[in-house]
């Protein structure tokens, strides 16, 4: 490796762990002048942050899988909930622990996303619409289920792995791993990233653009599966909904994706999109430290978004004004130079 590739690679590290570094350096300021406490305070903090961040990534992870193709996906909240209720209810009653519930639920969220990657390959419904109502009929499906009781997992010892921090740990690192060689070094993700710009040059050269669309779909299936169980173990309890509430989940973590998706000209897709997680994460724990409202919170984390988006949408305008503004200093500064 020569010393420019080397410099290159330094700075993309640097840019990539400079966002979360810095929200971490800014909200422990602010936390520290207000409540006199720092963000990470001791070990229920963190394991509160690996455990709301192993849910958030995985999610986050499964919105990539489609959305950079330009396949969003609202059906994903739906995917999750019936993916725990009927892996989770179905472990419980087998007598399985930790690890056998989150297999089962993974194998229901893979299926569930099987089952829309195939909808969608053959009707070529608008992924939008098509993920409407496949959000409407796996809501129903859940709610049916069980009594409508969805799944209680609060005070069941049998479930305490999925809780320990180590294991959580365990999970995201094995996630982070096959995802970064099905996205970066696989045939799949080879053939994913050609799709994602032109679709009609890839199939032409000879990629299945169905099959390929049907994998995404269910990975991102088995990937909110496992966001899902860790975050009703977290939580207790996991209710089924109606009416496309299960679309929240979508759009909750939308600003990790968009934020990721701009960190990865930096690294990677995976990597950042971890980065843009543990941000986000650690800035909601730091506006929790200073007591306030999950309201507000919400409005500084979408207003956030808000900026972060106008930003893409004018990232040419922006690079092309700074451009100028070099040419301009440069040309004042050689006519100065001639005037001498």
């Amino acid at each position: 490796m020569n010393k420019s590739a080397l410099r290159l690679n330094i700075k993309n590290a640097i840019c990539s762990l400079c966002v979360p570094v810095g929200i971490y350096l800014i909200m422990e300021i602010i936390a520290r002048m207000v409540t006199g406490a720092g963000v990470i305070n001791n070990m229920a903090d963190l394991k509160n942050l690996a455990r709301t961040f192993a849910s958030l990534f995985c999610i986050a992870l499964a919105l990539s899988c489609n959305l950079p193709a330009g396949r969003m996906d609202f059906s994903l909240g739906s995917q999750m909930i019936l993916a725990v209720i009927f892996g989770g209810n179905i472990a419980l009653s087998l007598g399985m622990g930790g690890i056998g519930t989150l297999v089962i639920s993974i194998l229901f969220g893979v299926i569930a996303g099987f089952l829309v990657g195939v909808a969608f390959v053959k009707t070529r419904i608008i992924p939008m619409i098509l993920g409407m109502g496949m959000a409407l009929i796996y809501e129903c499906i859940s709610f049916s289920a069980f009594g409508s009781k969805g799944l209680q997992t609060f005070g069941n010892s049998k479930l305490a792995i999925l809780s320990n921090v180590t294991f959580i740990s365990i999970v995201v690192l094995l996630v982070t791993l096959v995802m970064g060689y099905l996205f970066l070094m696989s045939p799949f993700g080879y053939n994913r990233k050609a799709i994602q710009g032109n679709q009609r040059i890839a199939m032409n050269s000879g990629i299945n653009i169905f099959s390929n669309c049907i994998i995404c779909y269910t990975i991102a299936g088995g990937l909110v599966a496992i966001a899902g169980i860790f975050d009703t173990v977290f939580k207790g309890n996991l209710a089924p909904v109606l009416g496309m509430d299960s679309r929240a989940t979508v759009m909750g973590n939308m600003f990790a994706v968009m934020l990721g998706m701009t960190l990865a000209r930096f690294s990677n897709s995976v990597v950042g999109i971890l980065m843009a997680v543990l941000s986000i994460k650690i800035l909601t724990l730091g506006l929790s430290k200073l007591a306030l409202d999950n309201s507000v919170q919400t409005l500084v984390i979408y207003f956030l978004f808000l900026i972060l988006m106008i930003y893409r949408m004018n990232e040419n305008e922006i690079k092309a004004w700074k451009k100028k503004k070099i040419r301009i200093a440069e040309a004042k500064r050689i006519r100065a130079k001639m005037a001498e």
